[in-house]
């Protein structure tokens, strides 16, 4: 199990950072805009399909806003 912005994922071998980022619903247009941290590690938005995430692990997903 990892935890995606502090809900249960179920976790199994495999799994990157876009599989996380999925679970949590963001869609693909997002990506460019996203900061993602793996265990407190920040994560470059061209490396989300490449890293793999481990059983246990704490991933927090976020998007900033603008306003105006």
């Amino acid at each position: 199990m990892v935890k995606v912005n502090g809900e249960k994922m179920e976790w199994h071998g495999g799994m990157t950072v876009e599989d996380a980022i999925k679970f949590a619903d963001y869609p693909e247009y997002n990506y460019p805009i996203l900061v993602v941290i793996v265990n407190g590690e920040h994560v470059k938005n061209d490396m989300f399909k490449n890293t793999p995430i481990a059983d246990g692990d704490e991933i927090k997903i976020m998007q900033p806003l603008a306003g105006g």
